[in-house]
C-alpha cells in the first residue's frame, strides 16, 4: 500500500487534515482499484473494519472482493475470515459460522487462515457450552454484564446495556437496556448464544422478568429465543412480536421451543425497541423434556 501511495506522490500523513476518515477509505479503495492490486483492496477493507469501525460497510467490501474474478485464493480466504469476524461482532452468529465453515470447506490449502477459522469454531463450541450469569450476579455496575452479548460496536456496548444493583426486582442484580439517542436504529439487545450440543432433540424454556421505562408510547420490550441449524437452516424462532411488553410493572415472560437434532446454536435475549429503557431480571433457561 505504501508503494502505491509513493507512486502517486502522496502519503498517509500527507492527506489534508480536513479529509474525513470515510473519504480516506474511499481514496484508498480508489487507489487500489486503479492499481489493480487485490492486496490493497483487502487492506482498505481491513482499515474500514478496524479503524473506522464500520463493520457492515467492511462486510460489503469483503463481499465485493470475493465477487471479483481473478482473486488469488490467499486474498479470498483472508477476506472470508475477516468478514466472519465482522459478522460475529455484529451478532450475526449464524452467518459467521457459515463463513468460517466455508473457509474449511473451500480453502483447505490456505493453512494459516484455516487454522484461524478452526480456532474460532472450536472456541464457540467448547468455551460456550451453556448460558451464563443469568441472575446478573457477576460484573461491574454501569458496564455490560459479562456472559452476555451486546449487539453493537465494542465502544457502544456499555451505553446500550448496563448491569444494575439498584432498581432490580431481585436482590442480586439486573440489567438495563436502552438505545442511545444518536443511534440510527431504535433497537438494542442483550443476548446469549451457545452450543446446542447438550440440548439437541429436547425442548427448552427461557423465562425473564421485564419492565419498560418508557419515553414514548411506542417503547416496548420483547424476549427472543431462536435455534440455528446446520447448513444455514433456521430452527425454532419466537421474538414475542405478537405480544410485546409495554408495562412499567415487572412482567414475567416465557418462551418454550424445540431444539432440532441438528441444531448448532441456541440464542436468547431481550430486545429494547424505541427510546425507552427496558429492565430485565431473574432470567432462567431450562430443559422442559
Amino acid at each position: 500500500m505504501a508503494e502505491i501511495l509513493r507512486k502517486r506522490d502522496c502519503s498517509w500523513t500527507g492527506f489534508p487534515h480536513r479529509t474525513s476518515t470515510l473519504a480516506t477509505v474511499m481514496m484508498l479503495a480508489s487507489v487500489a482499484w486503479s492499481a489493480n492490486l487485490p492486496e490493497a483492496e483487502l487492506e482498505a477493507a481491513n482499515y474500514r473494519q478496524i479503524v473506522e469501525g464500520d463493520l457492515k460497510g467492511a462486510v460489503d467490501e469483503y463481499k465485493r472482493i470475493l465477487a471479483e474474478p481473478g482473486r488469488s485464493r490467499e486474498v479470498s480466504a483472508q477476506a472470508l475470515f475477516q468478514m466472519g469476524e465482522c459478522q460475529e461482532k455484529l451478532g450475526e452468529r449464524r452467518e459467521a459460522y457459515a463463513t468460517y465453515r466455508r473457509i474449511l470447506r473451500e480453502y483447505g490449502d490456505q493453512a494459516e487462515v484455516v487454522a484461524q477459522a478452526r480456532a474460532q469454531l472450536a472456541g464457540w463450541v467448547s468455551l460456550v457450552p451453556g448460558p451464563r450469569n443469568l441472575k446478573f450476579e457477576q460484573g461491574v455496575p454501569g458496564k455490560a454484564p459479562p456472559g452476555w452479548i451486546v449487539v453493537s460496536l465494542p465502544k457502544d456496548a456499555d451505553s446500550m446495556a448496563q448491569l444494575r444493583r439498584t432498581g432490580c426486582r431481585s436482590g442480586a442484580g439486573c440489567a438495563a437496556i436502552r438505545v442511545p439517542p444518536n443511534a440510527l436504529s431504535p433497537v438494542a439487545s442483550l443476548m446469549q448464544s451457545f452450543s446446542a450440543a447438550l440440548y439437541r432433540g429436547k425442548t427448552v424454556r427461557v423465562q425473564a422478568w421485564l419492565k419498560v421505562e418508557a419515553s414514548s408510547p411506542g417503547d416496548q420490550a420483547q424476549m427472543l429465543l431462536s435455534v440455528d441449524r446446520s447448513n444455514r437452516q433456521s430452527g425454532f424462532f419466537d421474538n414475542m412480536n405478537d405480544r410485546p411488553i409495554r408495562s412499567a410493572d415487572w412482567t414475567r415472560c416465557e418462551i418454550v421451543g424445540p431444539v432440532d437434532p441438528d441444531a448448532i446454536f441456541i440464542n436468547f435475549g431481550v430486545l429494547s425497541i424505541g427510546r425507552g429503557t427496558v429492565w430485565v431480571d431473574d432470567v432462567s433457561f431450562e430443559l422442559v423434556r
